[in-house]
């Protein structure tokens, strides 16, 4: 069986604290509000779902963004963002979803390992945020404000590169059903250097105490 590198990144090439100015697809916020989701009540007497998605309800929790960043490219200036508009999908511990799910435990290799599990993204743990491996519920997405996001500041993580365009594949395998060579997508966004932010917090999303508990920009 393949392993990380060969189908998905290695887990060392996922999360690093927030760099930038703006928003990039794959940044991570805290306390988002997922509650006005259809879900399905579980309970132990039920076991698990024979489906392979995560019905369970999330009222708040982690979320990761998934609106492309070339579509918030307004922000790298002075001018208003091009659109209020931000989408996140929930994220979850994976050791919750195995138990409410049938198919995935079945699949857990493969998850881990390849991440071709269509419905979801892994993601690995991340030091006080994240404890033990998650994964994103791309079918499951909620729209919020910009200024929700900055007010107050929820962006505790940003996804290293290699981990940004294997989401654009996740997302284009789930959404578009297309299957997509990561060689075939840039590895960085344009004009991305220039979003280096010079001093901290790097931008209105950002908490002033994330700095010492995540992993520096590589």
């Amino acid at each position: 069986m393949m392993g990380p590198g060969e189908h998905r990144p290695h887990d060392e090439e996922y999360w690093q604290r927030p760099w930038a100015r703006a928003l990039f697809a794959g940044d991570l916020f805290e306390a988002i509000p997922f509650g006005e989701q259809p879900t399905v009540l579980y309970t132990p007497e039920h076991g698990a779902a024979s489906g392979k998605h995560f019905l369970g309800e999330i009222a708040f929790g982690y979320g990761l963004l998934i609106t492309p960043t070339c579509d918030m490219t307004e922000q790298h200036g002075e001018r208003p963002a091009a659109h209020p508009f931000r989408t996140l999908v929930p994220v979850v511990p994976l050791e919750l979803v195995v138990k409410q799910t049938g198919a995935i435990e079945r699949s857990l290799g493969l998850l881990r390992s390849r991440d071709v599990l269509t419905p979801y993204m892994y993601l690995p743990p991340l030091a006080d945020m994240l404890d033990g491996a998650h994964v994103a519920c791309l079918f499951r997405p909620t729209l919020v404000s910009d200024e929700l996001l900055r007010e107050p500041p929820r962006r505790v993580a940003q996804l290293q590169a290699p981990a940004r365009r294997h989401l654009k594949v996740k997302l284009a395998a789930y959404w578009g059903r297309a299957a997509i060579d990561p060689n075939e997508l840039p590895l960085h966004e344009r004009d991305e250097h220039d979003l280096v932010a010079e001093g901290w917090p790097p931008s209105p999303y950002d908490p002033a105490d994330v700095r010492a508990s995540r992993p520096a920009r590589s």
